[in-house]
């Protein structure tokens, strides 16, 4: 099985791939993130760990690295700011979202893929 993980340099992101690294049901993951070098480092620190677990591949990538993913985690999200109301930050979210579906749609997925977005 493959997962790429959208927002994969984040704590969520990450922590997310590292739960699939230790569940070792997952053969390759994928961390995609706006900070590509945040992505790198995360997915560097996973694989110092992964010939211990189980044999996996563990990578930084960009959304063309998710069209054969069986599984895709969208964790990205903007923080709140200062005084922001929860509506504005709902708003500027949804705005993110539709930029990292049109990216996701545009790098071909599989039609059977699963999307699953946390928040």
């Amino acid at each position: 099985m493959k997962v790429g993980i959208i927002g994969g340099g984040g704590i969520v992101g990450a922590s997310a791939g590292f739960a699939l690294q230790l569940g070792g049901i997952v053969h390759e993951i994928v961390l995609v993130d706006v900070n590509a070098d945040l992505a790198d480092g995360q997915a560097l620190d996973m694989m110092h760990g992964a010939p211990a677990i189980a044999d996996q591949l563990i990578t930084a990538g960009a959304y063309e690295d998710l069209a054969d993913a069986d599984l895709i985690c969208i964790t990205a999200g903007l923080r709140r700011k200062p005084d922001e109301s929860r509506l504005a930050l709902i708003n500027r979210n949804v705005a993110l979202f539709k930029t990292i579906l049109q990216s996701v749609k545009a790098a071909g997925i599989k039609s059977d893929a699963t999307i699953l977005v946390v928040s």
